[in-house]
Formats: structure tokens, sequence, C-alpha cells
């Protein structure tokens, strides 16, 4: 039985590996593979403020905010800002393919992201899957503050609450915060 057991573990952790999700110590960032094939890496992006957002397919305020997302990466153009989209989706429900129509459909420019385990947002959403979940993160790759969750019904208020997260982190960035 103690055969069966550590060879269930060591599969797990095969698994969780091959999903490409890790958690960095202390609850700080996060390591994921996007669409592109590429890994995104929390730490690798020190120097920039980071704007994260987590969701879903089948969420429609998450559709709401991918708009507001796109118009805000459009805004800050030139200036030392990214944005991520991860989506929680089990991979097995929702292709790679079907997830990369999604994203043309929408015309996201954003990278996309898989967390399909949802090792990534259970560091910064504790109450389940409850999506949208925006994570800023500082010039230092730190989480900044509470997570945005949920979305207001108006676009325009969303995107002046997220306007002013990052002009703020920003501005920490600018004032010696950061590099």
């Amino acid at each position: 039985m103690k055969l069966y057991g550590r060879t269930a573990f060591l599969l797990l952790l095969v698994l969780a590996a091959a999903a490409g999700a890790r958690a960095q110590e202390g609850g700080e960032g996060f390591r994921l593979k996007g669409l592109d094939g590429k890994f995104y890496d929390t730490a690798s992006m020190r120097g920039d403020v980071l704007v994260v957002s987590f969701g879903a397919t089948w969420c429609v305020p998450c559709a709401w905010e991918q708009v507001a997302v796109e118009e805000l990466k459009v805004e800050y153009a030139g200036r030392p800002v990214r944005f991520l989209w991860v989506s929680i989706e089990d991979p097995k429900r929702v292709s790679n393919n079907i997830l990369r129509h999604y994203a043309k459909e929408r015309r996201m420019t954003v990278p996309v992201l898989r967390d399909p385990g949802g090792v990534a947002l259970a560091q910064y959403e504790k109450t389940g899957t409850r999506v949208p979940v925006v994570v800023f993160f500082d010039a230092e790759g730190r989480p900044s503050g509470k997570a945005q969750q949920g979305m207001p019904q108006d676009i325009t208020v969303y995107k002046q609450l997220v306007r002013d997260r990052v002009n703020a982190l920003l501005a920490a960035r600018n004032g010696g915060g950061g590099r």
C-alpha cells in the first residue's frame, strides 16, 4: 500500500510540473505556460508593474474585463506596465485550440496563460474560484495590496480602479521603489 501511495504522489508531482504552474516561495508570484508556448515568470518581470487577470471563457464579467484590459494596455503602451490574462479552466474541458479561438475572437493581444490546477489563483483568491480576479505586482515583483475581485458593471469605473492602482505603483517605482 505504501508503494501505491508513493507512486500516486510522484504521478501527481509529475502532472503538476507538466501543467507548467508553479507558485513561487512565499506566495509572491508564479510561473505559468502561455498559449504561445513560453513560460511567464513573475520573478523575471521585475522592473515593470504587472497586472494579472484571472478568468474563464464561461465568465461573462471576464469578457468585459478583457475589453478593459485591452484598452488599458493601449493606454499604457511605452510605459513599464505589462498585462497578462490567465485562464483557470481545465485543459480537458477547454483545450488550447478552443482557448486560442476564444482569444482571437475577442481580439486579445495580451499573453494568455493557463492555470489549470488553480495553483496561482489560490494565492490571491481564498474563497474559491470567483473570477475575474486581478492581481497587481509592484516593480519589485511583489503582489501589491488586495486582489481586485469581480468587476463593477460600468467598465469606465473598472478602468479607473485599475488605473489608480497602476499609477500608484508607477509612482512608487519612479520614486525609488523600483529600478
